[in-house]
C-alpha cells in the first residue's frame, strides 16, 4: 500500500516540477525585431549620393533628398531607411553611424535609443 501512495506522490512531484520549468521557458519575452525600411531601396539612390558626394560637409540642403524620403515614417523605420542608403556607399563603421545620426538630426528625427547601423 505504501508503495502505491509513494508512487502517486513521486508522479505528482514530477509533473509539478515539469509544469513549473515549462512555464518559465514559455514566459520569456521575445527579443525586439530590428526595424525594417518600408520603402523601396531604389528610391534611396539619391539619398546615398549625399553620402558619396559630401564627405565632409553635410547640411540641410544636401540631406533634403533623404529627408523627403523618410518624411512621415517613425524614427525606427527612418533610421533603417537611411542605414540602407548608407550601405550603398563604402565607409568604415564609425563614420557610417556618425553620418546617419547627423542626417537624422538634420531631418529632425531622433533615432531610437541604442540604435546602430548594422
Amino acid at each position: 500500500m505504501a508503495s502505491k501512495s509513494m508512487m502517486k506522490n513521486a508522479i505528482a512531484l514530477f509533473l509539478t516540477i515539469n509544469l513549473v520549468f515549462l512555464g518559465f521557458t514559455k514566459a520569456q519575452v521575445p527579443p525586439p525585431q530590428a526595424p525594417v525600411c518600408p520603402r523601396d531601396s531604389i528610391n534611396f539612390i539619391s539619398c546615398s549620393n549625399v553620402f558619396r558626394l559630401s564627405l565632409i560637409l553635410i547640411n540641410e540642403q544636401t540631406v533634403l533628398p533623404c529627408c523627403t524620403l523618410v518624411a512621415g515614417l517613425d524614427a525606427a523605420a527612418a533610421s533603417a531607411c537611411i542605414c540602407n542608403a548608407v550601405r550603398i556607399t563604402i565607409f568604415n563603421f564609425l563614420t557610417i553611424n556618425l553620418r546617419v545620426n547627423q542626417v537624422l538630426r538634420l531631418c529632425r528625427i531622433l533615432p531610437p535609443a541604442g540604435f546602430r547601423c548594422a
